[in-house]
């Protein structure tokens, strides 16, 4: 069975620049992810109007997709999200 659900983040952004966004959005995707095979994707990522000159603002829309019948391992940690599996394990 395939599960679906939408998460929505406000980001601040400070003197930041278009790389930066890139890869804030990478790791939020990585720290969505519960199980190895869950697939996120970025449904939407829309700028908010900020007065100050120095801050953005952007809502981000992603989609975690779960296959309950394929999970894979579960992540035990922050790091584990972000770098893999330690393949010694």
């Amino acid at each position: 069975m395939i599960e679906k659900y939408e998460v929505e983040v406000i980001l601040d952004v400070y003197r930041g620049d278009q790389e930066d966004l890139e890869n804030t959005v990478e790791e939020m995707k990585a720290y969505q992810k519960e199980y190895e095979n869950d697939l996120v994707t970025v449904l939407e990522i829309k700028e908010l109007p900020i007065i100050q000159t120095d801050k953005r603002q952007y809502i981000i829309i992603l989609q975690v997709e779960r296959d309950t019948n394929n999970l894979g391992r579960i992540y035990e940690s922050e790091e584990e999200k972000l770098f893999g599996f330690d393949e010694e394990e």
